[in-house]
């Protein structure tokens, strides 16, 4: 009686799902690490986060990763730029602006909106300042008028004919008014009375920026030769600070005592000659002008003009000029200054303290376009990238808090309840920057190339958590190098460091992405590092040229007792290899091993003595077990072509003739190369075959002697072949033949 299992094993549908199941489990068998190499892709420091795409994250210097401030737009405006911002005691915000020439406003309302307080006859109004009294001016160009915007009629006033921009504007606790101008790089004061005087002429073809000092000090920045002016209360001028870069764009009176300088020079349009000089790569700076030079004047002592430090605030001003100052007067009636393709060279942030020595603390591939000091920090707008940086601590520490979609941040304005206000460029805006965190942004990493399909360990990183923060890790894998619908979707969230196995399927390529949020916006996670663990297959390496030396093609000079064996190998794995060689003579019937330990060089000079001349191939072997272990080494081998090793002298036979010797040279294995002979032990002579060449391993010679004497004589040949083995023959000639 049959079993009722044998009978189900008998039917074939049975046995397919048999078949079936046991492919399931194979395929659900983990890959033991036996036949696996273990990477690690790591991003960590200054460049490791590098190539990431940022949302909602900065990167500092140091490599770490943190939440970025939020921002949103404070309304819209028509204008393709935003050159300066300036806010009331009630609240008021104005906003001047280009092309269009118009100056904005915005009430300190919640739903308010943008209206027009000012629509110039100008292409650009390119400045703003409040006086103490609360009247607003504004500046413009290419005209060069001063308007007070707080008289409804809005009267404008010239510094001068020959005044065309009104680059900055700055105010002083006595109500004087202070306008940079260009192109003649004068700095102008209109005194509380309404009437313009000449402050000071530079030699800059435009001065353009201001800032008030403690001591009532104007400090003016300028283009050209990158210089800052001091301009004392009683009217004495000095050099401050001679600049690498060509172009001072921004001066601050900051929080913390110090005078801080932005520059603003394009790629190739530095100040070389005297950057070669000043230029440091160190935190400090070349010291202050401190003595008389005689293109410059005297120097200036680094306190004010009444012996105080330069230790106070009494304005910050936050307006400046983007790149689109023109380098001299437009025609008449010419146009507005349009923005045109520029290449930011490096620039800088410098600190002038009281020490009397100046301190780069910041260093940019960008133009500095605007600072302002809020919560005991420097912040620094630039273009074109539209990055806003922050300065601690003297600089530190710095890190970039915020990018924006604009291209420039011209403005930067410290707004009610430390909201950061920005102005920015192409096309202009006033977008808010908040007190405190993002909720949420996401860093996404550059697409990984593992070299070959993988199977994704650990998933690991390392963050500082504040409470109320977090991190969380998501990660997707394909086999094309740019992701695309082929690719794996996002894996779930990840949140735990210590247990966090990569969800994503084999591949080649991987990406992941992290998150960071909090939930307390006066705190933010900060990644520090990730590192993603992989396991490639290994390969086997393979062995692609193996030379032997061709004894035909030799000249015989010297016996080859040694052929030198070459090969080249690569590996998939980039594995580390070794190599083991064999030789097989033909007729045999197994190999026999020339290395007694595998050896690490791609040549091997072997020594054919102990071996009996015949026809040859030689194996090669490559191996990666210096990289992997027994189980997991693979190997690969290669044999040469067949070729000799001969170590047997050319048979010389000598039969005599009547007038000479008929030669006949013959070698089993190589061609013969060269004869010679020689009679009654004189010279050795050189002898040709009969055809000329000696081009076969059997040559024929007919050699004549006419001139041979009477007797006996003794004839001596000698043959080499292409290995140069040397084969002797001799015969007695003449006599009564």
């Amino acid at each position: 009686m049959h079993h009722p299992l044998s009978a189900s094993l008998a039917r074939p549908s049975f046995l397919l799902v048999l078949v079936a199941l046991f492919e399931l489990c194979l395929a659900a068998w983990p890959v033991s690490p036996a036949i696996a190499k273990v990477e690690t892709w790591r991003q960590e420091g200054p460049t490791g986060f590098a190539k990431c795409h940022r949302e909602g994250v900065v990167i500092s210097d140091n490599g770490r990763v943190r939440l970025g401030h939020a921002i949103s737009p404070l309304g819209t405006l028509a204008a393709e730029r935003v050159w300066d911002l300036v806010l009331t005691r009630a609240g008021v915000l104005f906003a001047a602006t280009g092309d269009g020439g118009k100056v904005f406003r915005h009430e300190p309302k919640a739903d308010a909106s943008w209206t027009i307080a000012y629509d110039s006859t100008d292409s650009q109004v390119l400045s703003l300042a409040i006086l103490p009294d609360g009247t607003a001016y504004g500046g413009t160009g290419p005209n060069g008028q001063v308007v007070n915007l707080s008289a409804i009629a809005h009267p404008a006033s010239r510094p001068s004919a020959k005044v065309q921009y009104i680059w900055d504007l700055a105010a002083d606790l006595h109500g004087n008014l202070y306008a940079a101008t260009g192109p003649l790089g004068q700095l102008w004061k209109r005194s509380a009375d309404g009437k313009w005087a000449l402050a000071y002429d530079s030699k800059a073809t435009h001065l353009l920026c201001l800032a008030i000092g403690p001591d009532g000090s104007v400090y003016a920045g300028g283009d050209g030769e990158g210089l800052i002016f001091r301009v004392l209360p009683d009217g004495k001028a000095t050099i401050l600070f001679d600049a690498p870069q060509a172009e001072v764009r921004t001066l601050l009176w900051a929080g913390d005592g110090a005078l801080y300088a932005g520059t603003a020079a394009e790629a190739g349009g530095g100040n070389s000659a005297r950057g070669s000089l000043f230029l440091t790569q160190g935190g400090t700076m070349p010291r202050l002008l401190d003595g008389p030079r005689a293109d410059r004047g005297p120097g200036i002592p680094s306190r004010s003009g009444d012996g105080t430090a330069l230790d106070a605030v009494v304005e910050v001003q936050a307006g400046t000029v983007a790149q689109a100052r023109p380098a001299a007067p437009r025609p008449p009636g010419g146009g507005s200054a349009t923005p045109r393709s520029i290449t930011a060279g490096d620039n800088a942030v410098y600190r002038l303290d009281s020490d009397g020595v100046p301190r780069e603390v910041l260093r940019v591939k960008a133009l500095v376009h605007a600072l302002a000091w809020a919560d005991d920090r420097l912040l620094v707008g630039t273009g074109p990238e539209g990055l806003l940086y922050e300065v601690r601590d003297g600089g530190n520490e710095t890190a970039p808090i915020a990018k924006l979609d604009n291209g420039q941040i011209l403005s930067l304005l410290v707004g009610p309840a430390g909201a950061i206000l920005i102005g920015t460029g192409d096309p202009g805006r006033v977008v808010q920057l908040a007190a405190g965190y993002a909720a949420s942004g996401t860093l996404v990493s550059e697409v990984h190339d593992t070299k070959l399909v993988s199977r994704f360990g650990s998933l690991s990183w390392r963050a500082d958590l504040p409470p109320d923060t977090g991190v969380s890790f998501e990660t997707r894998a394909g086999n094309v190098g740019e992701p695309d619908d082929t690719w794996s979707a996002w894996s779930a969230s990840q949140t735990n460091p210590a247990n966090s196995a990569t969800k994503s399927p084999p591949a080649r390529f991987i990406q992941y992405r992290a998150k960071l949020s909090t939930t307390d916006r006066r705190r933010t996670p900060e990644l520090r590092s990730v590192a993603l663990s992989y396991r490639t297959s290994n390969l086997a390496p393979e062995i692609t040229r193996l030379d032997v030396p061709d004894l035909s093609t030799a000249d015989g000079a010297a016996r080859q007792t040694r052929l030198n064996l070459r090969w080249d190998a690569t590996d998939p794995n980039d594995d580390d290899l070794c190599y083991t060689l064999k030789v097989k003579k033909e007729g045999w019937p197994e190999w026999i091993g020339l290395t007694d330990e595998p050896i690490s060089e791609k040549t091997f000079a072997w020594d054919t003595t102990a071996f009996p001349s015949g026809t040859y191939r030689v194996k090669v072997i490559a191996s990666d077990r210096p990289s992997n272990s027994p189980d997991d080494a693979l190997a690969r081998d290669r044999e040469s072509l067949s070729f000799v090793v001969d170590h047997d002298a050319p048979l010389v036979k000598v039969a005599p003739s009547k007038s000479g010797a008929t030669i006949t040279l013959k070698d089993d294995l190589t061609r013969i190369v060269k004869a010679d002979f020689a009679l009654d032990g004189g010279h050795w002579v050189p002898v040709f075959p009969d055809d000329g060449l000696f081009d076969t391993q059997e040559e024929k010679i007919t050699l004549s002697l006419p001139d041979l004497k009477p007797g006996v004589h003794v004839l001596m040949v000698r043959a080499t072949d292409s290995a140069g083995n040397v084969g002797t023959g001799d015969a007695l000639v003449g006599g009564k033949n």
